[in-house]
């Protein structure tokens, strides 16, 4: 039954928040499992299981496995979905992630710049999901020590936060804290402090 299915999906995610990975695993392959056997093959929640799994495998550091489920759900989602559909989105910066955890950054870029587009297509200019994307390109700049792209994403993220987020909110608390790590990086210790 669907509903069942959705439970063991919830349940797997909350045991992938805590760390449980292969009780995480355990759940969301019996809510894969039952998907399939009651859903057409290219239904959009056959997708969402095989993302959730791919979630858990990248926390567990199996990026290899990660990248095979989180593949097989973006090829559902693209027969089954809009091209431009948030869910697409998500499954891009998934990859994304993925890739950046691997340290291959070249490749996290592209999967990131590819989810901040559909974002920017599919959701209002001051969205969340965007602000998260441009902050995501920004760390992997940071992270390839390019300095002045990274601050150019990180402001473009907060001045999204500070429109659709209170003040005291932790992204924002977040990007300020990403903003100072990079004016360190640079050795400009006093912006670092602003």
């Amino acid at each position: 039954h669907p509903d069942i299915a959705t439970s063991l999906n919830n349940i797997g995610i909350v045991y992938n928040s805590k760390g449980e990975y292969d009780r995480a695993l355990d759940y969301c392959s019996k809510c894969l499992k039952m998907r399939e056997k009651c859903l057409p093959s290219d239904h959009p929640d056959i997708a969402t299981s095989l993302s959730n799994i791919g979630s858990v495998y990248n926390s567990k550091g199996n990026y290899g496995r990660a990248l095979d489920y989180y593949s097989k759900g973006i090829k559902i989602q693209e027969k089954c979905l809009r091209s431009d559909h948030p869910d697409i989105a998500d499954s891009m910066n998934n990859i994304g992630v993925v890739y950046d955890n691997k340290g291959d950054y070249d490749r996290a870029l592209d999967y990131y710049s590819k989810c901040l587009k559909m974002r920017q297509k599919c959701l209002p200019s001051n969205h969340p999901d965007i602000a998260d994307s441009l902050n995501n390109i920004g760390i992997v700049y940071n992270r390839k020590g390019e300095y002045d792209h990274a601050l150019d994403y990180y402001s473009k993220c907060l001045q999204i936060q500070e429109k659709c987020l209170t003040s005291d909110h932790p992204d924002i608390a977040r990007s300020l804290n990403n903003t100072g790590d990079v004016y360190c990086r640079n050795g400009e210790y006093d912006r670092a402090f602003d």
